[in-house]
């Protein structure tokens, strides 16, 4: 694959695997991973860094959200969601939609309440 948009058509199809109820959760962390490495692929490839992070974000939440913490740790993703200062702010209200529902899973108190702020400045 040479060009982000091959790179794209992997993201979205893996993606769609992801969101695929009827798969076994194994099956679908599989396809994930596919996912995140085609993202990787198409930033790397010239998809802007900025939506790449975001989509990352969010299939990642959606894995916690489908799957449990036991697929992706919230408290890691909330952290590198908050530390993602470079995220411009077209970017930043969809990924407090998605990342939402990871913030009570959240285990470290203090890193819960301070992404439950950061989720509601942008609500």
């Amino acid at each position: 694959m040479s060009d982000a948009n091959d790179w794209e058509w992997v993201r979205v199809l893996a993606q769609g695997r992801v969101y695929d109820e009827d798969r076994t959760a194994v099956n679908r962390l599989a396809w994930a991973a596919v996912a995140l490495a085609a993202s990787h692929g198409a930033e790397r490839n010239g998809v802007r860094r900025a939506r790449a992070v975001a989509d990352r974000f969010a299939l990642r939440a959606r894995v916690v959200r489908s799957l449990g913490a036991w697929a992706v740790d919230p408290d890691a993703l909330l952290a590198e969601v908050l530390d993602e200062s470079d995220l411009p702010e077209r970017y930043r209200k969809p990924v407090a939609r998605a990342v939402e529902s990871v913030v009570p899973q959240v285990r470290d108190e203090v890193l819960r309440e301070r992404a439950g702020r950061w989720v509601e400045g942008r609500a």
